[in-house]
Parts: structure tokens; C-alpha cells; sequence
């Protein structure tokens, strides 16, 4: 899930850089997930243009995707001396240690993205979780409204986001608005591995077995994106358990456990 975000993060300047030929193969590399090769790319064009904000954030997000938080702090660090005004290096800033849970650092640094580029959505999404984590639910309420809207007026909505938004409603027992909310997702993206399976939660806190197991079982068929199938299996051993047939139920207890054996080894 992080990889895929991270790889539609692929904005780029500097053009004049006598590194850029080597960061535009980096980039290409990085999109190919080949790795090792995207590196030394990165490296040869840090050698050519120690400052070349590009080439650091890409290694900054490279490093993020391999869990090498350290090296990722020390590019954007690089960065922002580099460019103290880019959004783009702030909001990397701010998502880096947002997966690390340090969210009192996080919060300043997505404050600045969104300040400096209040058309991207990317920054108040982010502050929204960070908020939300940090039990700060009104805040985190008006981030995630705020990212809804700069979807929709740039054209762009995503289900990703209202999805996120879904899952806040949720849990905070807001079941007609996370209902209205997944049936947008529903519309904008039916075949997103995703939507089905959090409207089978929703089914689910509902009551509505059946439906939740229909759901789940959608979602089960799909791609996989950020839900893992063992994530709904579960679903769907509590969903079939709660509608009365166990053997469904167990049929998929067993699958459960085979997938969770298969992730051990």
C-alpha cells in the first residue's frame, strides 16, 4: 500500500541539473521497481548535483518503501536546505515520520505543504490521520473535508480518500454518513477491492450479515490494494458465524489459517 503511494508521488524539477539525466533514469527505474538500479542512478546524479531536490526526495521515498527511515530523513533534510519552500519536500517530511507514529513532528511539517500548495489534497489527507491518531476528531473531521473538496473541485476525487473518510465515520458510530460516503466510493471506483470491503464493516456494525458475507466475498474476487485478503477472510469467518452457516464460516477459518502459516514461512 505505502509502495503504490509512494509511486504516485512522482513530481519533478530541475531540469538544468547536469544530474538530471541520471534522476530521470532513477525515476523510471523507481516506477519498474527495480530498486538496486533506481539507487545507483540516484547516487550518480547526487554525485553530479549534490542538491538536486528531485533525486533526493526520490531517494527519500525510496528509502521510505525499504522501511530506511534514517537515510529518507537525511535526503529530506538535504532537500529542504535545497528548497525551504517546497510543499513537496515538507509533505515528505510530514508522511515519513507520520509512518513512524511520530505525529507531533509530523503536524508541522504537513501544516507547511498544506500552506504552501493548499490544491493539493495529499497534505490535509495526512493531517487528518495524524490528527485522528492523536484523538483530535474535530480536527481530524475538518482535514478530511477539506481533502474531499480539493478532489472534487480539481475533478479528481478519489475513493482512497473517501474511503478515509468512511473508516473515521465508522468508528466514531457515524453510520448514515459513512454509508453516503461508500456509496459514492461504490460509484466512482465498483471494481476497488477496497470499497467492498469496507462496506461489508459497515453491513457488518449494521447487522446485516448476509449482506456484509456478499460483500466481503466481492472484495475477496478482486485485485488486491491495501485490504489483504486475510483481512477479509476474517470478515467473512465473523460475517457467515453471525449469519448462522458455519460451514462457510469454518471453509474460510481454514483458509485463514493457511494464509497466516504461508506469511510466517
Amino acid at each position: 500500500m505505502i509502495l503504490a503511494f509512494l509511486l504516485s508521488l512522482l513530481l519533478a524539477t530541475g531540469q538544468s541539473s547536469p544530474g538530471y539525466a541520471s534522476y530521470e533514469r532513477a525515476n523510471a527505474l523507481f516506477v519498474a521497481q527495480q530498486f538496486p538500479e533506481c539507487l545507483e542512478e540516484i547516487e550518480k546524479a547526487l554525485q553530479l548535483d549534490p542538491g538536486l531536490v528531485p533525486a533526493l526526495t526520490l531517494k527519500a521515498k525510496l528509502a521510505i518503501g525499504l522501511n530506511r527511515f534514517d537515510v529518507a530523513r537525511q535526503a529530506l533534510e538535504r532537500a529542504l536546505k535545497a528548497a525551504p519552500s517546497s510543499w513537496y519536500v515538507h509533505f515528505l517530511m510530514g508522511f515519513q515520520y507520520h509512518l513512524q507514529n511520530e505525529l507531533q513532528l509530523a503536524l508541522p511539517e504537513l501544516e507547511q505543504a498544506r500552506r504552501l500548495n493548499p490544491k493539493d489534497a495529499k497534505a490535509p489527507l495526512y493531517l487528518g490521520l495524524t490528527h485522528e491518531s492523536l484523538g483530535e476528531t474535530e480536527k481530524a473531521a475538518a482535514c478530511y473535508r477539506e481533502a474531499i473538496r480539493i478532489e472534487e473541485a480539481a475533478g479528481k476525487l478519489q475513493a482512497d480518500t473517501l474511503l478515509t473518510w468512511a473508516r473515521f465515520l465508522l468508528v466514531t458510530g457515524r453510520l448514515e454518513e459513512c454509508e453516503k460516503l461508500i456509496e459514492r466510493a461504490v460509484k466512482l471506483e465498483p471494481s476497488h477491492r477496497d470499497v467492498h470491503y469496507e462496506r461489508a464493516r459497515l453491513l457488518l456494525r449494521k447487522g446485516d450479515a448476509a449482506g456484509a458475507a456478499r460483500e466481503g466475498e466481492a472484495a475477496l474476487r478482486l485485485p488486491a490494494t491495501g485490504i489483504t485478503g486475510r483481512q477479509i477472510r476474517y470478515l467473512l469467518v465473523r460475517a457467515y458465524g453471525l449469519g448462522g452457516d458455519e460451514k462457510r464460516a469454518a471453509g474460510h477459518a481454514v483458509a485463514l489459517r493457511e494464509e497466516e502459516s504461508a506469511v510466517k514461512e
